[in-house]
Parts: C-alpha cells; sequence; structure tokens
C-alpha cells in the first residue's frame, strides 16, 4: 500500500530540497487535512505591547483554537487561543493559555525555555524561517533558519561563509524531516517586542492558577532576512504567509518535578515536530478592521 503524499508543502521552500523533503516527511503527516486558514484582519492603530488582552483590537479580532494534540489531534485538557492582527508597522502575536500550574524559571536568553510553561512562534520566510519560544517570565529563545544545501548548489559562498560565522548555531537533521537547514542563535529579531500576564500567581503551587497570556510585536522592518526574495514588507492586501504556533504542557507533581510533557499545536502535525512549515496555517493578511 502507497502512503498518500505529502500535501501543502509552501512554495517558500527552496525547490532544490523540496523533492527529498517531501519524499523523507514522515508518515504521520501524510494524508492529514489542510491546515486551517485565518484572515489576519488590521489593527486601526499600533499596538501597546504590555500582555494585557482586554484591548479592543484582541477583543474583536478572530482567534484560531482549541489547539490539540500535535501527534493525533486530539482534544487537550486546557484551552489555548492565538490571535493575528497586523498594521503598516508590525505584525501582532497574542496567546491565551488555561494553565492551573504557572510556572517558569528561565531568564537566560535562548536558555532553556521549553522545560518552563511556554509557547512557540514559527514564521515561513523565503528559504528561511524563524523560531521564538517565550515563557511565564517573558524570557526569549529566538534561532533563525536558513536551507543551506541550495546555497551550496548555488555556489553562493558568500551567504554560506555569513551562515558559519555565526558563535552558536545548530547544524543538520531534525530526525527525519527537514534535513540540511542552519539555525542560528545570533540573531535577534530587530525590534521585537514582547510581554507576559499571568492570572494567578508564579511559582505558587498552592494557589491554583486559571491562565497566562503573552502579546508579541514583529516590526516589518526587522524581517528583511525573511523576505530576501523580495516579499512585500509589510504585506499587501490578500497576500498569504505560513505562521505555525505551539505550546509544551508539563504536568508536575506536589515537588514540582515534571511527571510528563506534551506538544500542542493548531492542526495535527502526526508526530511532536514543529519544524514542518506544511502543518502550519495559512495567514490571509486582510484590509478589514478589528473593530
Amino acid at each position: 500500500m502507497t502512503d498518500p503524499p505529502l500535501e501543502f508543502i509552501p512554495p517558500e521552500i527552496p525547490d532544490t530540497v523540496r523533492s527529498q523533503e517531501i519524499s523523507g516527511g514522515h508518515r504521520g503527516r501524510r494524508g492529514l487535512a489542510q491546515p486551517p486558514t485565518y484572515i489576519c484582519q488590521r489593527t486601526p492603530e499600533p499596538l501597546q505591547i504590555d500582555g494585557r488582552l482586554d484591548k479592543a483590537a484582541w477583543q474583536h479580532a478572530a482567534w484560531m483554537g482549541p489547539f490539540v494534540d500535535m501527534e493525533h489531534g486530539t482534544a487537550t485538557e486546557l484551552d489555548t487561543r492565538v490571535a493575528f492582527l497586523w498594521d503598516s508597522s508590525a505584525l501582532y502575536a497574542a496567546v491565551r493559555l488555561e494553565e492551573s500550574d504557572v510556572f517558569g524559571y528561565e531568564t537566560t536568553r535562548d536558555g532553556r525555555i521549553s522545560a518552563d510553561c511556554e509557547f512557540e512562534v514559527f514564521i515561513l520566510g523565503d528559504g528561511t524561517y524563524y523560531e521564538l519560544q517565550i515563557n511565564a517570565l517573558n524570557a526569549v529563545y529566538e534561532v533563525f533558519w536558513t536551507w543551506f544545501q541550495p546555497l551550496a548548489e548555488a555556489a553562493n559562498y558568500e551567504a554560506l561563509d555569513e551562515l558559519f560565522k555565526s558563535r552558536r548555531a545548530i547544524y543538520g537533521n531534525l530526525e527525519d524531516d527537514y534535513p540540511g537547514r542552519h539555525g542560528s542563535f545570533d540573531w535577534d529579531f530587530p525590534g521585537l517586542k514582547t510581554a507576559v500576564q499571568i492570572d494567578g500567581t508564579l511559582n505558587n503551587r498552592s494557589v491554583p492558577d486559571r491562565a497566562w497570556m503573552a502579546e508579541m510585536a514583529f516590526p516589518w522592518s526587522g524581517m528583511s532576512d525573511l523576505a530576501r526574495l523580495g516579499r512585500p514588507l509589510p504585506p499587501e492586501i490578500g497576500d498569504t504567509w505560513r505562521i505555525g504556533c505551539s505550546r509544551v504542557q508539563h504536568w508536575r507533581d506536589e515537588d514540582g518535578h515534571t511527571l510528563r510533557s506534551r506538544d500542542w499545536s493548531i492542526s495535527q502535525h502526526g508526530k511532536v515536530q514543529m519544524h514542518v512549515p506544511d502543518r502550519w496555517p495559512y495567514i490571509v493578511f486582510s484590509a478589514d478592521e478589528a473593530v
């Protein structure tokens, strides 16, 4: 029996690696439903990034969710919802994560954020993508990913030289999905703004919490490395981007030790793996205002 084809591959994936990624993609991702399409409305004025989601624009924005188990697509125990807005200056993201035990300890930039309550955003660029993780302490982890095989095949030695000058980077293969990438920790999103609010008490298991919220602004002026093939910045009305989001959920015992963890996402991925842009939602930029 032949496995279903791997579908919904973004055109931003370089042609020189597309075929190997389609043939090598994990079986669990084959035959899945198309990821959702989200209409990203405009905000009538720039948003103050303070983590508070009671702003009128967020109240009128469309919210994606609830998140599902990343591997199986099944319902999760806690609710997670994410929304996007945009204007001429930035792309905005907001998330509300239901949580009875809000905790976080990592404060180092690019540290082990995923061991805490955390949320992730992935933005696909032209042969590149950006990864952001943020925890309940508003600490961030950023990686800028580049497919390097196309650069080698094009003998673009200048670009390759810049990649491998990175002081701290991840190389190569993430299991069997989308191999041949270079992830740089040297790259920080220019002008990035993030903020967190907690509906409860951080790191206090004796008092049940309700949720935590995060708000982010990604200025278009900081996206030139993602739009290196001439993608309009800011987007034009009707442009479609691929943006993925996930949550790592931890369950802890009374002493605060992690008993188990699970990854949740907007759509089913067929396995626990976020680095698969074919499973990221379609974000369509609209002229409509969130009012």
